[in-house]
Order: C-alpha cells, then structure tokens, then sequence
C-alpha cells in the first residue's frame, strides 16, 4: 500500500472489479473517458487479466484511509521505460468522496510513486475541456503541451482535448517548496 494523506493506493483485486465497472459505465464518468462505449463484464475480466504482470502499466485502487473504503481508480500507462514516461488515469467514483480532496491526494500519491519509484521523467495526460479536473492538474502543478480543437465529441458538442505534463524536476522542485514552507 502506498499512503497519502487521505487515501491510499492498493494493488487491483479480483473482488473490486465489478464496482470499478459499474463506476467505469456511469454515464456521467464515462463522458471524460476516452472508452465511450459501456463496458461489459467480459471487458472487464480481460482489461482485469491483461494488467497482471503487464509491465507498461500499474493500476492502483484508491481507498479512503477513516474509512478503508474502496472510492476510485488511478494508474500509469502506456510506460516507455527507455525514455522514462508514462500516462495516468484517474477517477473518483464513489460520488460522496468528490470535492474533498481524495482525488488531488491519490493524484499526488501517484505521481510521487511514478517519479520516485519508477523513476519515470515525464508523466502527462489528456483531459477533455468538458472535464473540471483539469483545474485540479493545473494547481497540482501540471503544464499544457497543446490543445487538439475539437477533438472529443460529447452530449451533442465537440469538446478541445489538452495534453498537460509535469517533469520529474517540476515534481521535485514542488516537494521541496512544499517541505521548505512545512518547516517555517
């Protein structure tokens, strides 16, 4: 288990998978997801199958630490582990646990894992403009890359989609402010 201050990342578990689908086929999650279609209990099985010992992909379970309550989903994909990068995901989707700040802590939590575990050096995104979280990555301390114009077609609209990245260094550099500030 990895630890934040409000959450904690688990490894994946044969029993959470449903739940993480039901989550996955919210119709109001699923319009920030790539995966528009809904997703089926066999889809599920195999994405399930295929992140056991898939070694371009960590997939975490994110739960609340009072409560030991299973609230969401994070993960790094697409690893290159030559050049050091990797894509995250992220939900929150128990509806009560949104706005609290479980989603800016498992992101955090995971970022450290993926920079200092992992030793990756470029972790980034990309986030529909239909998506709020997209503030929530930019005060973490993510940087745009681009906008690619209408590139997501959702609820009768086409939505921009922003590629935002952070560097091992800018992480780093965070950390530090963050830790200088903590001792004053």
């Amino acid at each position: 288990m990895i630890f934040g201050n409000l959450i904690y990342l688990s490894s994946l578990n044969k029993e959470s998978i449903e739940q993480l689908r039901a989550w996955r086929n919210n119709t109001e999650l699923r319009k920030y997801f790539r995966e528009y279609r809904e997703i089926s209990k066999e889809m599920q099985e195999k994405w399930f199958e295929n992140t056991i010992g898939n070694r371009f992909q960590v997939d975490f379970e994110i739960h609340d630490i009072a409560e030991k309550k299973l609230i969401g989903h994070c993960g790094l994909y697409y690893i290159n582990w030559v050049n050091r990068t990797a894509e995250f995901t992220i939900y929150i989707g128990d509806v009560s646990f949104r706005k609290k700040g479980c989603g800016g802590d498992a992101l955090k939590t995971l970022l450290n894992y993926g920079f200092n575990e992992l030793n990756l050096n470029r972790i980034y995104c990309e986030v529909f403009s239909n998506n709020e979280a997209i503030e929530i990555y930019r005060k973490i301390g993510f940087k745009g890359e681009g906008v690619l114009k209408e590139h997501y077609y959702c609820d009768g609209k086409y939505w921009d989609s922003y590629i935002l990245r952070m560097l091992k260094k800018e992480w780093n550099l965070l950390l530090y402010r963050f830790y200088f500030l903590f001792l004053l």
